[in-house]
């Protein structure tokens, strides 16, 4: 189907749409969000209440605008409520815009409406049938198909008024033509899905971005319009709005009742389900049901729309009573068969058994009683459908939030308490929170508690504050605590969440002592070293007199030795060139 669909975003955590899925077809993988289609009923809640926009919804505008590009005849069937999505704007004002936008027919969806409405008299005058549920809602027929299939005797054998339009049209214009449903409904994307009466849908938004896309305006009167005759059935869309279509006559061997909301047409379906098996007391029912609350005037493609529900309802009876003088159309007179069973959609239920169930449950910290607390946080409204789901591959044991909460507690204390160094928790006013055992033992804060006092009845934290008034989030300093007699080093830390700070408190005592020792070790061996430097330059100035005296003797009695060495050579040459000679 994939009519409603996910798209990567922020869904981590939250189960918004998980807790508002009345049949929780939505299963958590990753972390994200996902359909499942099979069990999904496409009343659009998820969709409604998605805080990320996650969700969107398929659309048919590209086939739609396809058709018209290539010169198919395309013809609109426009849900009555269309009055209460565009607030004072008459069907000869619609069909004109749609008209402009490229379509070559408008006609109202009430006209199948009333072909419905003639079909719900045969029955209810045959009285057939021990209790008659309306079948207009397609989100009320997956309803029953999947999750009451043995009440699909009550489901009223007959199409949708948009099913049963389509196929008027079709056999009016020819079955060649294009026929788009106009709505706020996403379940009737799968009736077309299902059917060959409805080629595509679109909805009011898209319609109302199109619209403003081509420049195109609600102020212009269609000049040649097929209005409707049958006006009662433009009721159809608020609740009880059927059951006013229908005769007194051919119901009176009924009694009428209108729901709205799917949270009540499921306690509606519960009740006739446990009638059906026990009591047998439920007989003579016409059961108008619509899945979304004020029916369709409020459907889920008018997310955005902000008028109340009264002036919406207000603005549909104001519709039906606008007469019309044009002639009958003729697709108003046609008949066609709008028989239709219903099936059972139901799939096999895969539950776990007792023990693997408990299993789960431990798992998610439910050990007794006492821990199953039934919540809601995750979605689900026992812990024991939670587990359910997490046996089928539904929902993840994290998504449980008090388990996740106290595994988060306990791993918390386990880092507190096992701290080597003080953690102090305080206020924005400095007062104490809370702190771990190792901040008892390094100020000896054993003889009462110091939660709510001030912080500085432990240590000095005037300059932490200080900082604190100008901004900065991080503070480091060392100080000496008097009345412990300690040398400590301290780090401030504003904390992400809230406006508490985190103190982490570290006794540097001993360093400091050991830092003192190496210090005065550093002077003394500073110390030593100076003297020996001092006792050898004293000795190298000795050593360097002596030898400067020796070394003057030494020179003088060399500089004698070369010379007479000189003066004998001299000689010994003079000698051998006298004889030579």
């Amino acid at each position: 189907m994939g009519i409603i669909q996910f798209k990567k975003a922020n869904c981590k955590h939250c189960y918004k749409c998980v807790r508002k899925c009345y049949v929780k077809a939505i299963a958590l993988k990753d972390e994200q969000a996902q359909i499942i289609e099979r069990e999904c009923i496409l009343c659009g809640q998820c969709f409604l209440v998605c805080p990320q926009n996650a969700k969107y919804i398929k659309t048919d505008i590209y086939k739609i605008k396809n058709y018209i590009k290539r010169g198919e005849k395309v013809y609109v069937s426009l849900a009555p409520s269309f009055a209460s999505a565009f607030d004072g704007i008459s069907f000869r004002v619609m069909s004109s815009a749609l008209k402009r936008l490229g379509f070559m027919g408008v006609e109202e969806t009430a006209i199948g409406a009333g072909m419905v409405t003639a079909e719900y008299e045969k029955i209810l005058k045959s009285g057939k049938m021990r209790n008659m549920i309306t079948t207009c809602c397609p989100t009320v027929n997956l309803l029953i198909e999947n999750y009451f299939p043995d009440l699909l005797q009550y489901a009223a054998p007959v199409v949708s008024p948009a099913i049963a339009h389509g196929q008027v049209l079709k056999k009016v214009y020819g079955k060649d033509i294009k026929v788009v449903f106009v709505g706020p409904c996403i379940s009737k994307k799968y009736e077309a899905e299902k059917s060959i009466s409805i080629n595509a849908t679109l909805m009011f938004d898209e319609l109302l971005n199109w619209l403003e896309e081509e420049n195109i305006s609600l102020n212009k009167l269609d000049e040649n319009p097929t209005e409707m005759h049958g006006i009662v059935n433009r009721l159809y869309p608020i609740p009880g709005g059927i059951l006013k279509t229908v005769s007194n006559d051919s119901k009176k061997t009924y009694k009428s009742i209108a729901v709205d909301g799917l949270d009540r047409c499921i306690q509606m379906l519960e009740a006739l389900r446990e009638d059906l098996y026990a009591r047998k007391e439920i007989k003579g029912y016409f059961i108008e049901m619509s899945a979304c609350p004020g029916s369709c005037s409020y459907g889920p493609a008018l997310k955005d729309y902000d008028k109340p529900l009264l002036l919406a309802r207000e603005n549909i009876i104001e519709n039906a009573r606008k007469c019309t003088h044009t002639k009958i159309p003729k697709t108003e007179t046609e008949k066609v068969d709008l028989f239709y069973e219903y099936e059972n959609l139901q799939a096999p239920e895969d539950l776990p058994s007792e023990d693997e169930l408990n299993a789960i449950l431990e798992s998610m910290g439910k050990t007794s009683e006492k821990n199953i607390y039934n919540c809601g946080a995750c979605g689900y409204d026992t812990c024991r459908e939670k587990a359910i789901a997490v046996w089928q591959g539904k929902a993840e044991i994290k998504m449980c939030v008090p388990f996740m909460w106290e595994k988060m507690e306990s791993f918390s204390n386990l880092v507190m308490d096992n701290a080597p160094n003080a953690v102090i928790v305080v206020d924005k006013k400095f007062d104490i929170v809370e702190y771990n055992k190792a901040a008892v033992s390094m100020f000896n804060l054993y003889k009462f508690s110091h939660e709510g006092l001030p912080l500085e009845m432990v240590f000095d934290c005037t300059h932490i504050q200080i900082e604190a008034r100008l901004g900065n989030n991080v503070y480091d300093e060392i100080q000496f605590v008097e009345d412990v007699k300690k040398t400590v080093e301290i780090t401030s830390i504003k904390a992400d969440i809230g406006e508490n700070y985190v103190i982490f408190v570290k006794d540097i005592t001993e360093d400091m002592v050991q830092k003192e020792k190496i210090v005065k070790m550093r002077e003394e061996t500073l110390d030593t070293a100076q003297k020996v430097i001092d006792n050898q330059m004293r000795v190298a100035q000795e050593i360097a007199s002596l030898l400067g005296e020796t070394t003057g003797e030494t020179k003088v009695a060399l500089t004698d030795l070369k010379k007479s060495i000189l003066k004998s050579e001299e000689i010994e040459e003079s000698v051998i060139n006298s004889k030579r000679w």
